[in-house]
């Protein structure tokens, strides 16, 4: 597998570049990333209009290339089998609208690892999103890859957008099938175990009401203690200005961390804490904490464990892609290190290709392998080999 990347925040330019590397690389795909408002102006339909080649465009606040992260800039790979390696794209739209028709779709989509690899792309909320994964992961073990994202946007309503070969997807997701291609990974997150573990003992969708059979307003309450801040202060703004430095870590029942979620806000009306993705009843968590340090400390671990599988195994890979949270780059950019994450993956890690995106929330295996976890404030680095 061959690949061209490409990156920069002057439209034209950058749209010129794709236009030219489909007539000289000839690519078998392409994956770009560009802004929510792109979407809406000419340069959507310029890059439509101007391509033959099959491609996947998804709304990011953010794209990687190599050791650069680049805020509103459209940015993406070509790629070019050379081996085995081939592709097929499946798409679904309004999946929140039917979370157990959206489920099957997706359960009978999926490639097994001997197949290959999948990647997974939404627009629709975490919650949707999180549920049809939580309803498919009982059909499967560690006989899966899939990763993915959802996309990402600072438009005031958050809105985001997915086009598949100029089709635009508003609340669904795309499903992308790399047959013959191996994968491997190492999930970053960077944040502390701190405190009691509590159980989950009443839940709805995102929304937790009582941990232990005690309200959420005696738990928050204890963590505001002594800050100025009342619980009703907590909407989504002051919770992400707050709390995002404490998210919350979900055990397996085997004991280890399994993912984690960001709070999103405090309900007034029904006194339930919601968070970006759905909890379970019966789910043990813990809260956690963590600052630039520590997410930065954690990169450089979980960078040394990639390049240790590259040297034991001996699969180079093609490209590498890093799919990273948006509030995990918002506390490194308020500490005056958006570009560090980055810069740590590809000095550490090598001369690879890599390439990636901001999202709204991570889709990838926990540390055990398991399949179709969803992730908030976490970078999930991913290595494509073609056989």
């Amino acid at each position: 597998m061959e690949v061209k990347g490409f990156q920069g925040t002057d439209s034209s330019k950058v749209i010129r570049y794709i236009r030219e590397i489909e007539e000289n690389f000839k690519p078998d795909l392409f994956i770009i990333f560009m802004p929510y408002y792109h979407f809406e102006n000419e340069s959507l339909e310029k890059i439509n209009s101007g391509l033959n080649t099959p491609h996947i465009i998804i709304s990011s606040v953010a794209t990687i290339k190599d050791k650069y992260i680049l805020y509103d800039s459209i940015g993406g790979v070509a790629i070019k089998f050379k081996k085995k390696g081939y592709f097929d794209i499946k798409s679904l739209d309004f999946i929140s609208k039917d979370i157990s028709a959206s489920s099957l779709f997706l359960k009978e989509h999926l490639i097994s690892e001997k197949e290959g690899t999948n990647l997974l792309f939404s627009t629709s909320s975490n919650l949707a999103v999180h549920k049809i994964l939580n309803s498919i992961l009982n059909f499967y073990t560690d006989k899966v890859r899939l990763y993915g994202g959802i996309a990402s946007s600072d438009a005031s309503d958050f809105r985001t957008y997915i086009s598949v070969n100029g089709k635009i997807i508003k609340d669904g997701f795309v499903l992308l099938n790399l047959y013959n291609i191996n994968s491997f990974n190492t999930i970053s997150l960077g944040f502390i175990p701190v405190g009691t573990t509590y159980r989950v003992t009443k839940v709805k969708d995102n929304k937790i009401y009582a941990l232990d059979d005690l309200p959420m307003d005696y738990f928050l309450g204890n963590i505001l203690k002594n800050t100025g801040i009342q619980i009703e202060d907590l909407d989504i703004t002051k919770t992400s200005q707050v709390l995002w430095e404490f998210p919350f870590l979900f055990y397996d029942k085997e004991g280890y961390i399994s993912h984690l979620l960001v709070p999103m806000m405090y309900d007034k009306e029904d006194k339930g804490f919601a968070f970006y993705g759905e909890v379970q009843e019966g789910s043990l968590i813990k809260l956690s904490t963590g600052d630039s340090d520590d997410i930065l400390q954690d990169v450089q671990i979980r960078a040394g464990e990639f390049l240790k599988i590259i040297n034991e195994t001996g699969r180079k890979p093609d490209l590498i892609m890093n799919i990273s949270c948006t509030a995990r780059n918002f506390l490194l950019y308020s500490d005056g290190a958006s570009k560090k994450e980055q810069e740590i993956y590809s000095s550490k890690i090598g001369n690879f290709p890599f390439t990636g995106f901001l999202t709204f929330g991570e889709i990838g295996p926990d540390r055990m392998g398991k399949p179709g976890k969803f992730y908030n404030e976490t970078s999930i680095l991913v290595g494509l080999v073609e056989r």
